[in-house]
């Protein structure tokens, strides 16, 4: 299978690339730039034959893009809050416009698949009990917004055009490669220099993580045991509160949790979802499960940030 990847260079992107490569698949990685650090997450299979890499801005020209391509994965997305929240508009064009103009390509080349990998955060926080994939939403900034506006567009594609179209909502993501901004490399880091880890208000959000590989395995079980027009839940067994998540850490690497610092979180992240959970029965009645436990994948991730300091410099 000929299989397009859009947002390659990005962390799970740039993961299923790889699983995909191995999985005895073609791929088409598709990038909006070639920022340095990002390419280094695919410099291992950058020279595939059976990879190519194509340049470009979904929101742009993307005339025939998906040409001789057999199936979609759309993980190209702007996915900070933090920065949503002070400028909505890169968002609203990456996640909103670029998924228009993608389907509408898909409409011409008619691939047998696609699929647009989406967030849990669509559906707001919920305080008890966990979302299942016919749950209202209700998004509560403005990249959840822009992630809920380009799935409708998905679900309405679909029902107008029969394009076989599968949406996918995950997690809190973790593994090697992340962005040095997000929560788990910044607490690694933190930790290794003996510096205070920030973690947000009383350190009492919840969040379920499921290890990015897990994660790309899952999707791509999906393009095979998925049936178009439905949306599936991917995610994992546990769910931590951001404190214990830094606690952890510490103890992986046998530092103290005084070194843990709550930071007022009205001054720096207003919309904060208290909790996110996803029900997950569906995907696992196809017979995909997560390959780790919530343990293993952190002293994994956390070994691997500890023995590539430059990658979060």
């Amino acid at each position: 299978m000929k299989i397009l990847v859009t947002g390659i260079t990005g962390f799970i992107g740039s993961h299923f690339g790889r699983l995909a490569l191995m999985g005895g698949h073609d791929v088409v990685g598709f990038a909006r730039h070639s920022d340095t650090r990002n390419m280094r997450r695919i410099e291992d299979y950058r020279i595939s034959p059976r990879f190519r890499l194509v340049f470009g801005d979904l929101t742009g020209d993307i005339s025939g893009l998906l040409e001789g391509v057999d199936a979609v994965v759309n993980f190209a997305a702007r996915t900070f809050v933090d920065q949503s929240i002070l400028d909505p508009e890169p968002f609203i064009q990456s996640n909103i416009v670029g998924t228009y103009k993608l389907l509408e390509q898909a409409r011409k080349y008619k691939p047998k698949r696609y699929v647009q990998v989406s967030t849990d955060e669509v559906y707001g926080a919920i305080l008890e009990g966990s979302y299942k994939e016919d749950a209202r939403l209700n998004p509560t900034n403005p990249y959840s917004s822009t992630k809920a506006a380009a799935d409708m567009l998905c679900v309405s594609y679909w029902n107008t055009y029969h394009l076989p179209i599968i949406i996918t909502r995950t997690e809190n993501n973790y593994g090697p490669w992340q962005h040095p901004q997000k929560a788990m490399p910044v607490f690694v880091q933190k930790a290794l220099r003996n510096e205070k880890l920030p973690v947000y208000g009383d350190g009492k959000h919840r969040r379920m993580w499921l290890h990015v590989e897990d994660h790309c395995r899952a999707i791509l079980h999906i393009l095979e045991k998925g049936e178009p027009g439905e949306i599936y839940h991917v995610a994992g067994e546990e769910e931590l509160e951001n404190v214990e998540l830094a606690r952890r850490i510490l103890d992986i690497l046998g530092k103290p949790h005084t070194l843990i610092e709550f930071v007022p979180d009205y001054n720096i992240r207003p919309g904060h979802d208290r909790r996110y959970a996803l029900n997950v029965e569906k995907l696992r009645a196809t017979g995909w499960k997560p390959s780790r436990t919530l343990q293993q994948g952190l002293t994994e991730t956390v070994r691997w940030y500890k023995d590539h300091p430059d990658w979060s410099m």
